[in-house]
């Protein structure tokens, strides 16, 4: 819910076990101020469809219709309704995809460079995402499109409306967000170090200081944070090298450090059996985490044969990227198997494809997508038999048939 999202992999495209209690929650106002706007709807297209082949079980739609040439598609999540929505986080926009006609239509966001990241729903059916740039949290209706402001209580630079147009920044950099066991929504802050929360029931804010961080502002701009197994969100630490969770009801963190040095996992997510899945973007593995017994095992990716795999299939559907296997969101779909991007992310990443790991054999299987150096960007594995992502420099989203990945 919610695989960047945002400025982790955002400029990533351009650029055992502590158990310790939280710092005392730090209270913001006890109610939003939200501001409200109605849709403003920037285009509506019917998407043109790069069908999978033999050789790959991808699909591709798009391009996304956007106010710039690449608009930053990344995050991809589905509304109650089965609609697909789309974060453009360059453009500042978001589409709504309907898989059943393959149309788009975007969405603006209020205000202009809002930088929107990671998304979930609420338990209304509302979409939520940070707006890594505003300082803010940003409510879309899923309905009709209407978007309403919340201005996060830290860290506000300025605040105001020239010409009606809401202008707000700040330096919490909250960048990804996730619907918690409490029905609260718990969010990044990397430029506050901490991880926040927010209860749309009651406007309530607080915030708590993840213990031990320092250089958030690096961690916001590859952070992940996702549910987490029993009554917790985890989420991800790179400069740090760690995966850590956060108990929704006692606030105590949890800091599992990575076996790699420097293997900077930028990938997290939980699975059907509590266990936590990783991926190691600079170790070039996948890990597995068994918060019972604080076990992590990491399953290596590189190898010379599974590197000349990697090119001649993407050569078989005329696509070529970073082959290297720099694993980045990860996710267990409907099949029981771990999908992950590859590669991402960093300078170098600009990679063309999508992963399968089986959790009992080990084996390892990649596809590529139709377009060239195409950044999968985020996994979702909602829908059953699929498995969806955006591709950030194609400015088109994916869909990866798991009935047709042999």
């Amino acid at each position: 819910m919610g695989s960047a999202r945002k400025w982790r992999r955002r400029l990533g495209f351009i650029v055992a076990t502590l158990v310790v209690p939280a710092l005392a929650p730090i209270p913001g106002p006890a109610t939003a101020t939200a501001v409200t706007t109605s849709a403003t709807v920037a285009s509506a297209t019917t998407a043109s469809a790069t069908t999978a082949s033999s050789a790959t079980p991808i699909t591709e739609y798009g391009p996304v219709p956007s106010s710039l040439p690449v608009g930053g598609v990344c995050e991809v999540e589905f509304d109650h309704d089965g609609k697909l929505w789309v974060e453009q986080y360059l453009s500042s926009q978001v589409a709504r995809f309907d898989p059943a006609t393959g149309r788009f239509t975007n969405y603006a966001t209020p205000m202009p460079l809002s930088v929107p990241g990671g998304m979930d729903l609420d338990t209304a059916g509302d979409l939520w995402m940070p707006q890594v740039t505003g300082n803010s949290l940003l409510r879309v209706d899923t309905r009709g499109g209407g978007m309403t402001e919340f201005p996060l209580p830290w860290a506000t630079a300025f605040n105001a409306r020239p010409l009606g147009i809401p202008l707000h920044s700040g330096t919490g950099l909250a960048n990804d967000i996730a619907l918690g066991p409490d029905g609260a929504l718990w969010f990044t802050l990397g430029g506050l170090d901490s991880i926040g929360r927010y209860d749309p029931a009651t406007g309530a804010w607080s915030r708590y200081v993840v213990p031990g961080e320092i250089l958030g502002q690096v961690g916001a701009l590859f952070g992940i944070i996702k549910p987490g197994p029993g009554r917790t969100v985890v989420f991800d630490l790179p400069q740090l090298d760690k995966v850590a969770t956060l108990d929704v009801d006692t606030h105590l963190f949890t800091q599992y450090t990575m076996p790699t040095p420097a293997s900077f996992p930028v990938g997290v997510r939980t699975a059907a059996d509590g266990t936590i899945w990783v991926g190691e973007s600079l170790g070039m593995k996948i890990a597995r985490i068994d918060p019972t017994t604080s076990l992590i095992t990491e399953y290596p990716l590189l190898g010379v044969g599974g590197l000349l795999t990697s090119i001649l299939d993407g050569l078989g559907v005329g696509s070529i990227g970073n082959p290297l296997p720099m694993a980045g969101p990860i996710a267990e779909a409907s099949d029981g198997n771990i999908y992950f991007s590859v590669s991402f992310p960093a300078l170098i990443g600009l990679g063309n494809q999508v992963a399968r790991f089986n959790p009992t054999t080990h084996e390892v299987r990649m596809w590529p997508t139709p377009s060239s150096a195409s950044y999968p960007c985020d996994i979702n594995v909602h829908q059953p038999g699929a498995v969806w992502f955006g591709l950030l420099t194609s400015n088109k989203i994916g869909k990866l048939d798991i009935n047709a990945a042999t």
